[in-house]
């Protein structure tokens, strides 16, 4: 099982956007089902506007 943790500075929602994605505030928790595989992982990601 893999879960991975992602802090979009961008984006505000609240409730399930995928499959596997669920989105509260700022934070989108995901969880993959692959077979032995172990792993947590914790993202921040931001979007720059060219000037």
């Amino acid at each position: 099982m893999v879960f991975d943790i992602e802090l979009t500075l961008n984006r505000f929602g609240l409730g399930k956007i995928a499959e596997n994605k669920f989105q509260l505030f700022w934070l989108r928790f995901s969880k993959w089902n692959i077979p032995n595989k172990y792993s947590i992982s914790f993202e921040i990601n931001w979007v720059i506007k060219d000037k």
